[in-house]
């Protein structure tokens, strides 16, 4: 696997880059050409050990292949495996085809020897001309195939990293041996702070046996990406079949919600779960977080209710090799309620008569459909909404009462409590002419006003309304008769027209003043009187 760490490898490929630099102020000397033709033997053999394991793996994920328990999950992973091996097969015989065609701009390589095997030297090891103008240089009129070298190199590297998209972790795997590993190229500057290329600088300065070396190291560089990856993709063979490497107690309650004088009851067992597979956990059809092989649900609580949660988990069935959920056995239940607190006046417990008395009636921790609401004599209650309800009273009672019971999880009924409710009248309105309650007033103020009322003067009840249905207005003049006039509905026509000639010290008596209101039909109230100043 790629490591952050330098192996002896890459402490050797760091020395030779110093050596190939060191050698740009140097003679080249018989020496140093034989030391960069044993590094690219030596490069050349650990490219073939890194093939060795590489077939090895091949051959495990052909086993897993065969193995009917294995087979349907490898198969992913064995393509993705093969086609990694095809880039890296393809970019190495492309790199063979550069050190091919560098050979031959070189001069070839030396003849062998009697009993001579294996890699032969370069025969003109120090050359420095040939494969400078098949790589290319800076000059404008030499360009070579250096810049695709190059190119190659990088996509070769992205498109084997990519092979492992859909591995466990794949983002943090690829950046990781994207970062470790020696299959790249890179730029350098020197003590001017100028840019040197590596195709340019480092192989066009380099005499081709130094040449030679770095094209074998790259192709190390490409098998050794390789058995990284390969490792990496066989391991997700069984990264999501149900291994159990830690266990845990495990409390599954069959309420959250426990009446005083109820039992708590619980189911307890040993879970032994999975910290490190790959599994996909659904709750109530939502993929959730997954940390230490234990999913994490979360739900924000919204109202009055009950909620179930329904859980599957993603996995690998061992004897099948294919995707299969487990389910839990049951559904777990949880119930939200709104906070509250229970704060009563006892003296204003009162439902009137013929008023529409709203009222919220719920038991904390129960849910509204599993709550009993029973009304007393001269009740009748209407439910309209969630622990919402209306309460109508008839006359005939000076108390009734209204009481509450709760199914318990084991299927009793219990009281909950009960409250005790006084039945009164709406009490009687007061009768006005406009804003203009009995007084003294100039004769302008009373004839503008246009409406009388019928007013519930401090009524705690929002929203009752009473509406005058007729009167009788007096005019008693100062000087002359008293005249009387019926009025029907709530006008005041006739008091404006008695207001027109009223003079200081006349009056207006308004009597037999009849309403309608909540429950109550032609509801006689008080007489009022008004003097012209």
């Amino acid at each position: 696997m790629a490591s952050g760490k330098l192996s002896p490898r890459q402490k050797m490929i760091n020395m030779m880059y110093l050596v190939l630099i060191a050698l740009l102020a140097l003679n080249i000397s018989n020496e140093i050409l034989k030391a960069f033709h044993l590094m690219e033997v030596s490069f050349s053999k650990a490219s073939q050990a890194l093939t060795d394991k590489n077939k090895a793996i091949m051959d495990a994920f052909k086993a897993a292949e065969e193995d009917p328990s294995k087979a349907a999950r490898a198969k992913q992973w064995a393509d993705k495996a093969r086609q990694v091996q095809a880039i890296s097969a393809d970019f190495c015989k492309q790199i063979d085809k550069y050190k091919s065609d560098i050979e031959l701009a070189a001069g070839g390589r030396k003849e062998a020897e009697p009993g001579e095997t294996g890699i032969r030297e370069m025969s003109k090891g120090d050359d420095m001309e040939g494969h400078k103008h098949y790589l290319g240089t800076d000059d404008p009129g030499i360009k070579g195939k250096g810049d695709e070298l190059r190119k190659l190199i990088d996509d070769t590297r992205v498109k084997m990293l990519n092979v492992l998209n859909g591995v466990k972790d794949a983002d943090v795997t690829k950046k990781s041996f994207d970062k470790n590993t020696a299959f790249r190229v890179e730029d350098f500057k020197d003590e001017n702070g100028n840019t040197k290329t590596w195709q340019r600088d480092v192989l066009g300065h380099s005499p081709v046996a130094g040449v030679m070396a770095m094209l074998t190291k790259v192709q190390n560089d490409c098998k050794a990406l390789e058995t990284d990856i390969l490792t990496k993709l066989a391991e997700n063979i069984d990264a999501t079949v149900a291994k159990f490497d830690k266990t845990a107690a495990l409390i599954i309650a069959e309420s959250t919600n426990v009446m005083s004088g109820s039992q708590f009851k619980a189911k307890i067992a040993l879970m032994a779960y999975n910290s490190t597979a790959a599994n996909e956990i659904v709750v109530n059809g939502q993929t959730v977080k997954v940390v230490d092989g234990i999913g994490e649900y979360t739900a924000t609580a919204s109202g009055i209710g009950s909620h179930k949660v329904d859980a599957k988990i993603k996995t690998v069935n061992p004897t099948t090799g294919e995707q299969d959920f487990w389910v839990n056995a049951e559904p777990i239940e949880w119930t939200s309620f709104q906070p509250s607190a229970t704060i009563a006046a006892d003296a204003m417990n009162v439902l009137y008569i013929g008023l529409d008395n709203p009222m919220s009636i719920s038991v904390p921790g129960v849910t509204p459909g599993n709550t009993n609401v029973v009304a007393g004599p001269g009740i009748s209650l209407k439910k309209t909404g969630e622990g919402k309800f209306s309460a109508t009273v008839t006359a005939g009672n000076k108390e009734s009462f209204i009481s509450v019971s709760a199914k318990m999880p084991d299927g009793t009924t219990k009281k909950m409590g009960e409250q005790k409710f006084r039945i009164k009248q709406v009490p009687k309105p007061v009768a006005q002419l406009g804003t203009l309650v009995s007084g003294n007033y100039n004769k302008g103020e009373i004839g503008s006003q246009n409406t009388l009322y019928a007013y519930l003067d401090g009524f705690v009840f929002d929203g009752v309304k009473f509406t005058v249905t007729k009167y009788e207005v007096i005019f008693m003049p100062k000087r002359g008769y008293m005249e009387v006039a019926p009025v029907t509905g709530n006008g005041t026509a006739a008091i404006k027209g008695f207001a027109a000639r009223a003079k200081t010290g006349d009056m207006l008596v308004i009597q037999g003043i009849r309403a309608n209101g909540p429950g109550v039909v032609d509801k006689p109230l008080n007489p009022i009187t008004y003097t012209f100043k």
